[in-house]
């Protein structure tokens, strides 16, 4: 089938498409796909949601996942004002970190904050060398007994700001990265700057962190791994999307966003289907497609509003632009579902 046909008909299975969410999907492949998906004119498999997992391993939502769903609600009835997108930032970050650090390294941690060492930390990826790991400046190598890290992250939410870091780094023994974690006392080093206007009425911040640090061997991340941070993005980017499905659905109850009847099925419809995978994960394993085609499709519902001219104030069109952006481009999304998805 085709790769916008594989995206409405996995979805179709944790919920209803409207038609102007799925005609929202088709523009928004056509609109993406690159030279080579033209050209190799591929058909795919369709998506499909996590096996069923057997009872002795399904689990309850853990305590950050517990405090995302109260986040959401207050979400839906506030925005990301008041203090909301950092809050659920930093619940994602607990989730992630929880998955990727040992727990001798989760206790260290921890011990900065009740020593009031360190307040904020943040997971630095995006490089200024590019999308691609192979472009990355960042980079990690060992010195006789000691690892050197030389550090060139941008787009860090609050970056400016953080007291510690995990840092995902190229290598030159490996082909995938490695995550590091950077203590206080070595990140306060670094060279830390905020870039660009602030998003969401003054309230949130980029910065960017350059330097180089030397680390104990022991720094590196005893879980980090492709695997847990693929998991990881199957957890979040659903919770995400509902997330930004609440802030409009907030936005359009302030006036800020005046969708029509259409575009407004699409928002309740994609917030429905988001919040059904993410209940189903109490039993099913997460699955990364999935995951990669709510952002895909949120994405587009973002990109429609601001380009129908729904959106009424241009800060608030850059948010939503930059929202587009964050955990999962629509070309990085499509690349990487065209990828998973393409028949052999």
């Amino acid at each position: 089938m085709r790769l916008e046909q594989s995206i409405i008909e996995g979805l179709a299975s944790l919920g209803t498409l409207p038609e102007s969410l799925c005609c929202s999907i088709a523009t928004g492949v056509v609109s993406t796909v690159d030279t080579q998906m033209i050209i190799d004119d591929a058909h795919f498999h369709a998506l499909e949601q996590g096996k069923v997992l057997p009872t002795h391993a399904q689990q309850p939502l853990c305590e950050a996942e517990v405090e995302i769903e109260r986040l959401l609600q207050r979400i839906h009835a506030e925005g990301f004002m008041g203090g909301n997108f950092h809050r659920l930032v930093r619940q994602f970050g607990s989730i992630l970190f929880a998955m990727i650090a040992s727990d001798a390294q989760q206790q260290t941690a921890a011990s900065w904050h009740a020593q009031g060492i360190a307040h904020f930390g943040g997971f630095l990826m995006a490089d200024a060398g590019g999308s691609s790991i192979q472009q990355w400046n960042t980079m990690l190598t060992c010195e006789d007994e000691s690892l050197k890290l030389v550090v060139d992250k941008v787009w860090i939410i609050e970056g400016h700001k953080l007291d510690y870091a995990s840092i995902v780094a190229a290598t030159s023994q490996k082909l995938y990265p490695s995550i590091v974690l950077v203590p206080p006392d070595a990140f306060s080093t670094l060279s830390r700057s905020p870039v660009g206007r602030p998003f969401l009425d003054g309230t949130l911040q980029l910065g960017n962190v350059q330097g180089t640090v030397f680390l104990e061997k022991d720094a590196v991340l005893g879980k980090g791994s492709l695997a847990s941070t693929a998991l990881f993005l199957s957890k979040i980017r659903p919770r995400f999307v509902r997330a930004l499905m609440g802030h409009v659905q907030w936005l359009a109850s302030v006036g800020k966003v005046t969708p029509s009847a259409m575009e407004w099925e699409a928002i309740q419809a994609l917030d429905v289907i988001a919040t059904n995978y993410c209940h189903s994960l109490v039993e099913r394993a997460p699955s990364l497609p999935i995951a990669l085609a709510l952002k895909f499709s949120a994405n587009q519902v973002l990109l429609g509003l601001v380009a129908s001219g729904r959106v009424q104030d241009a800060d608030t069109r850059r948010d939503l632009m930059a929202f587009s952006r964050m955990e999962g481009s629509s070309y990085r999304c499509l690349f990487e579902l065209a990828a998973k998805l393409r028949a052999r």
